[in-house]
């Protein structure tokens, strides 16, 4: 009799695990829907005439005029820069940032973790506590210090990003805490240095979690516009470009352009995340022996 009154609540406790699935389910995919439906949009009148945008804006577009996407790295410019001056500028400060912060952060946890000194676990509740800080409430204060410092409105600026703090710090404190420090003492018996277990020991086997996380802050930074238009305002990215054309006249009467602009400036990133999202999955959190 309690086997069945067991085997009951099993069944029951299911079913409503299954419903409460079956709505978030229904939930997440009519939210998607939004996001596709706009991006859908978008695409579609990238390709149309300007009149044909304001005469019928919803409906399927009678001509495909692929002009828009030429005609765009002709007539948006901001300060100077045309597009093709707009992706280099993303280029080097998505590439460039994402092998700095992610290599620092790698450091970071990895000292932090394996390594017993004054101050370590001050330096770890630091920074937990700066990321409960508001950015924009720090905001002032960082862009006077970079002035100070001579690092706004240069590429000097990507060495904010040394700091090796954030998010990405915690996940490698957790990547190496999970880690054997066997390796190490193999390591240190073949005559081998602090320096040698990291290079040829730890950093490869963190590899496949620095390309995961390595592929979500390039997206970010690509997307990045108000970090650029604060500090590099001489080097307009593709981002800041997109959030600036919308305040100029001409351009906010021409949507089919700009829609142009923002597709090629999102192709990049969709297929990206779409080629290795099972990376970014897998190898977000891995670890080796536990230690």
């Amino acid at each position: 009799m309690q086997v069945k009154t067991q085997k009951h609540k099993q069944n029951k406790y299911t079913v409503r695990k299954k419903i409460l699935f079956a709505i978030v389910g229904v939930f997440l995919f009519l939210y998607s829907l939004t996001y596709i439906f706009m991006l859908g949009w978008a695409l579609l009148s990238s390709f149309r005439d300007k009149l044909e945008f304001i005469r019928e804006p919803l409906s399927w577009p009678q001509q495909w005029d692929f002009a828009n996407y030429l005609d765009a790295f002709d007539v948006l410019e901001v300060g100077g820069n045309n597009l093709f001056a707009m992706i280099f500028n993303s280029l080097w400060y998505s590439v460039g940032g994402t092998f700095i912060s992610i290599f620092f952060c790698n450091v970071t946890g990895y000292c932090i973790c394996k390594y017993k000194f004054v101050g370590r676990n001050a330096f770890y509740n630091v920074a937990i506590l700066i990321m409960l800080v508001p950015v924009v409430g720090a905001m002032p204060a960082t862009y006077r210090l970079l002035d100070t410092l001579g690092m706004v409105n240069t590429p000097l600026y990507l060495l904010t990003m040394t700091g090796g703090m954030g998010f990405n710090f915690l996940l490698f404190y957790g990547f190496y805490s999970n880690v054997s420090w066997e390796y190490a003492e193999a390591v240190f018996i073949d005559g081998g240095g602090h320096f040698t277990v990291f290079l040829r020991v730890m950093l490869p086997q963190s590899m496949p979690m620095c390309f995961a996380l390595g592929i979500v802050s390039f997206i970010g930074l690509w997307n990045d516009y108000n970090s650029t238009l604060l500090y590099l305002p001489d080097f307009p990215t593709l981002a800041t470009g997109l959030y600036l054309f919308q305040y100029v006249p001409s351009i906010r009467a021409d949507y089919p352009l700009y829609f142009a602009a923002i597709i090629m400036a999102t192709i990049p990133v969709i297929v990206l995340y779409a080629c290795f999202q099972e990376a970014i999955m897998t190898n977000s959190v891995a670890g080796g022996l536990k230690g």
